[in-house]
């Protein structure tokens, strides 16, 4: 019979991913990941990988690999972005913000708004 040693889980959208420590009825521990997606109201899709204590380290640097790499792209993505527009991806000022809030208020349409933004931020 399984044990269960530590689990955690992670929301992302529709799908949730739950990371499970167990050990095996001869004491060997292992990880369990169960990555659960819905499809419909009561139905889920449900996949499992299991990655066993000698081969946990090299998955974890795949792991980190991986998301190092992503973050290369990404800078590299905002970075070709900010070329173009140079207030890509950056955050809004206070006073936009504000400005936002005042002119939705106001009744302006998301087309309107769109406009009059796009031209002051970009």
């Amino acid at each position: 019979m399984d044990h269960n040693l530590f689990s955690t889980r992670l929301q992302s959208g529709n799908r949730t991913y739950f990371f499970d420590l167990k050990t095996t009825k001869n004491g060997d521990p292992y990880l369990q990941i169960i990555e659960s997606k819905r499809k419909g109201e009561a139905e889920f899709e449900r996949r499992q990988i299991i990655v066993f204590d000698e081969g946990i380290h090299k998955f974890s640097q795949k792991i980190t690999e991986v998301v190092e790499k992503i973050q290369v792209e990404q800078n590299s993505y905002v970075s070709k972005k900010r070329n173009q527009f140079p207030n890509a991806y950056q955050p809004w000022t206070p006073e936009e913000d504000d400005q936002l809030e005042l002119l939705y208020c106001e009744g302006r349409k998301p087309a309107e708004l769109i406009r009059i933004f796009w031209s002051e931020r970009w």
